[in-house]
C-alpha cells in the first residue's frame, strides 16, 4: 500500500513512540496564505525512527553525490522562517546536512544492551 505524504508537521515523543503529524498544504482564505491540513500520523518506536532517520541521511548523501541536491553554505544554513522560504528552498533542491547528524547523536546516547546474564 502506498501513501503520499506532502509534508510533516509536529513531531513528538511520548512513552518511547515517535509521532509524526502528516499534513497537506492548502490555499488559505487570503491570497498567498497557506494552511496546513492534518492528514494523519505516522507512529514509530524510537529505535525505528532513528534507523529511518539514518536511512534518510544516507539517501540524501547519495542525492548530493549524484548532484540532485546541493549543500548550502553555512551563511545560508539557517532554517527558512516562512512557508514561502520553505517552498523556495524545496524548489531549488538544496539540502542542509551536518556531518554530525541527529541520528548519530541519538545512537551514541542509546545505552548498549548487555549480553551478561544475571545471577539468580
Amino acid at each position: 500500500m502506498d501513501y503520499f505524504i506532502e509534508d510533516i508537521g509536529n513531531i513528538s515523543i511520548n512513552n518511547g513512540l515517535v509521532r509524526i503529524d502528516c499534513v497537506r498544504r492548502v490555499q488559505g482564505d487570503n491570497e498567498g496564505e497557506v494552511r496546513l491540513q492534518n492528514k494523519g500520523q505516522i507512529v514509530l518506536p524510537l529505535a525505528s525512527f532513528v534507523r529511518i532517520q539514518g536511512a534518510f541521511t544516507r539517501a540524501t548523501e547519495e542525492m548530493v553525490s549524484q548532484g540532485i541536491l546541493q549543500r548550502r553554505s553555512e551563511a545560508e544554513a539557517e532554517a527558512p522562517a516562512t512557508d514561502e522560504q520553505v517552498t523556495a528552498a524545496l524548489e531549488s533542491f538544496e539540502a542542509d546536512l551536518d556531518d554530525n547528524s541527529t541520528a548519530d547523536k541519538a545512537e551514541e546516547k542509546a545505552p548498549a544492551k548487555s549480553n551478561r546474564r544475571r545471577g539468580k
